[in-house]
């Protein structure tokens, strides 16, 4: 069984998988912190299921860019059950994510999140979800320079991406805002295998795909 985590929105998703299908997958909505929720999920999870932490072979995690909270308490929650089991924990970008929803639709994927501060994280994949251009922060008016080529917008800024683009008039494909569903760092899995093993040195120097500060800390040096 193999467990998969995203927080890097600000709504949460969990799944469990076992012997090729997913045995469970929920999103919610964080009234609260993620540190408060996770892992009350995860019990659920567990109990819903008839499982045990022992039971967990594997760890998958989004692990951003997206909210810098949502990011750490991610991080350390996977980090604390690979380690606390010995088993290994894998990251994928939750941008790549969040295209897989037009995974071998046939055409370019815009992946773009909401970054606050008038900002996007945005990243560029084919159809079959190989990066393009990788992901950045971006004001969105930099985005019509890429060369995207009529692509689907997904993701928690498309919204705003789209409003752009019409208003430059350039064609774009939007697709409705949907919360990540951690289910999908499965089918990643698959499509970009790799060796899966427990390894402390490289759990211990993952860290969380900021991209940049935080949106306090940004703040607080355009104060100084």
């Amino acid at each position: 069984m193999k467990l998969a985590l995203d927080t890097s929105q600000t709504a949460g998703s969990i799944a469990l998988w076992e012997n090729g299908q997913t045995l469970y997958s929920a999103c919610f909505n964080i009234s609260v912190t993620h540190s408060e929720t996770l892992m009350p999920q995860l019990d659920a999870a567990l109990d819903f299921c008839n499982r045990q932490p022992a039971d967990l072979e594997a760890v998958y995690l989004g692990n951003g860019p997206g909210s810098f909270t949502g990011l750490r308490i991610g991080l350390a929650t996977a980090k604390g059950i690979a380690y606390g089991l010995k088993i290994p924990l894998r990251v994928f970008s939750s941008l790549q994510l969040s295209a897989l929803q037009r995974h071998q639709c046939g055409k370019n994927i815009l992946a773009v999140a909401d970054a606050k501060m008038r900002e996007l994280y945005a990243a560029l994949y084919d159809e079959n979800l190989n990066e393009l251009v990788p992901p950045g922060v971006w004001e969105p008016e930099a985005l019509l320079d890429w060369k995207l080529d009529n692509p689907y917008f997904v993701g928690s800024g498309a919204k705003l991406a789209q409003s752009l683009f019409e208003e430059k008039g350039i064609p774009c494909t939007p697709v409705l805002a949907q919360p990540l569903d951690a289910s999908g760092l499965f089918h990643l899995a698959q499509l970009f295998p790799e060796d899966e093993a427990y390894n402390f040195e490289e759990l211990a120097a993952l860290e969380p795909f900021y991209l940049r500060e935080s949106t306090a800390q940004v703040r607080a040096k355009s104060k100084l």
